[in-house]
């Protein structure tokens, strides 16, 4: 007999704390969160392993810890929330006409290359939206999607996470260069500059696993040559830039954003320059990702299609951009 909890009576009493067990292994803690005391979220998850048939939880040295069942419960909880969440958003929007709050996660290079000029376009033509935009490692973006905070993002699918969770549609490869301050020393030599010429200055590379390290990695090897032996690692972009720009550090940054800080011909100058090395980076493709189920609410449909549109300008003929 199928478990229909609903009319078995499951309420949204019982979604709240099993959303906030989900991230809280205190039942104190999740009660607190939903504002209501300890005896009665008691009562409610015994109700729910009532209403289930089986046993959501155990107690341990840490606070209680859920069962796989439980653990169903509470990922559940989390998802039918956010949909509840996002449909009321939907009727404030309806009545509020275009406005309302979008929130887009990006890797580094889309960010600069795509969404930002989709920005400025909506900034003209829907003036009542705002957005907030979260620039991060695609790892750090996958949890903030899946828990609501993201309404989509332009990233990957992290290694650890599983890809039947998302809605992925894949956009384009992220080309990426080597750069330097002004003035360094490689600047002198003949282009292309060669990557035993790169091994000899210090490098500075975001954490192992991270999609532009494993592509200067790569690309190494395949020219038979160690790693560097000098690495600064750091996951901070804007440190990145400051090592470069102060030392004669040299480091892969995606080409969109090496473009837009770099000294242009007849522009004013930059901070930074490419160097023209023989190593070919290319970080792999990024995709347009939503929560698997999700429908987007009618104001990030609308900033959906503006970055869509940007996308779109680069893409190429063979590549499936996402239907909004």
């Amino acid at each position: 007999m199928p478990h229909d909890l609903i009319r078995r009576g499951l309420k949204i009493a019982h979604l709240r704390l099993f959303a906030e067990l989900s991230s809280k292994n205190r039942l104190s803690e999740a009660a607190d969160a939903i504002r209501i005391a300890q005896p009665a979220a008691s009562r409610l998850i015994a109700e729910a392993e009532n209403l289930a048939g089986t046993k959501l939880y155990v107690r341990s040295g840490r606070g209680i810890e859920l069962t796989p069942a439980g653990q169903q419960l509470a990922y559940r909880s989390v998802r039918i929330l956010q949909e509840i969440s996002d449909a009321g958003r939907d009727i404030e929007h309806h009545i509020s006409g275009q406005s309302g709050h979008v929130s887009i996660g990006s890797v580094t290079g889309p960010a600069i290359e795509y969404i930002l000029p989709a920005i400025r376009h909506i900034r003209l033509s829907y003036p009542d939206i705002s957005i907030s935009v979260e620039v991060a490692p695609s790892r750090v973006l996958a949890p903030m999607l899946q828990d609501g905070r993201l309404d989509f993002s332009l990233s990957r699918v992290p290694v650890d996470e599983d890809p039947a969770t998302f809605e992925e549609h894949p956009l384009l490869q992220e080309p990426a260069c080597l750069v330097a301050r002004i003035g360094h020393p490689l600047t002198r030599s003949e282009p292309p500059i060669s990557a035993d010429s790169l091994l000899s200055f210090d490098w500075v590379l975001p954490p192992v696993g991270a999609p532009i390290r494993t592509t200067a990695e790569q690309a190494l090897r395949e020219k038979g040559l160690s790693l560097p032996t000098r690495i600064l690692t750091t996951s901070s972009f804007l440190f990145t830039l400051a090592t470069i720009q102060k030392t004669n550090a040299v480091g892969p940054v995606a080409r969109s954003v090496a473009r837009s800080f770099a000294a242009q011909p007849n522009e004013t100058q930059g901070s930074i320059v490419i160097l023209p090395s023989d190593l070919d980076l290319s970080v792999e493709t990024y995709s347009f990702l939503t929560r698997k189920g999700q429908v987007l609410t009618p104001v990030a449909e609308i900033v959906a299609r503006e970055v869509k549109r940007a996308v779109s300008g680069d893409a190429t003929e063979n590549v499936s951009l996402p239907k909004i």
